[in-house]
């Protein structure tokens, strides 16, 4: 069974740090510095999603709720044997569904340019050029619920 939980306790927020280490640490060559910040921890702005199958951690993103109706997602990331799996999409429709029953009506994102189609078939649209952070080419994406 697929689940998604937001992240209530020190033991879920380090699942979810350990796969954001995998996918983007270990295999994307992200520096440890600029991938966990101030907002990895509980009670900050941020919400942290983690999704589990069968109980075990598989995928996780990061919600950082920008003010009342404001929502960016990051860190959106799943192991690899889990991506095109269609996880990905129950996530970002689970994130949607729970954020705009608490008011939340403008969702955006930095997605890296390589993967923007997955989000566009979301319904997500281009709103800038592209841009480069962490060396990865980027493009800001923005949907309104």
């Amino acid at each position: 069974m697929l689940e998604f939980k937001i992240v209530n306790t020190e033991e879920e927020l380090k699942s979810a740090l350990k796969i954001r280490r995998d996918v983007f640490i270990n295999e994307m060559s992200v520096p440890e510095s600029i991938e966990i910040d101030d907002y990895d921890k509980l009670n900050s702005q941020c919400k942290h999603i983690l999704v589990l199958l069968e109980n075990k951690p598989v995928g996780t993103a990061r919600c950082n709720l920008i003010s009342e109706t404001e929502l960016k997602i990051q860190r959106f990331c799943f192991l690899p044997e889990y991506r095109k799996s269609g996880f990905g999409k129950l996530l970002i429709e689970f994130i949607e569904r729970e954020f705009s029953d608490k008011g939340f009506n403008y969702f955006f994102l930095e997605a890296k340019f390589s993967v923007h189609e997955f989000y566009e078939k979301c319904g997500y649209k281009k709103v800038s050029d592209v841009f480069i952070e962490a060396n990865v080419p980027h493009i800001k994406m923005e949907k309104s619920l």
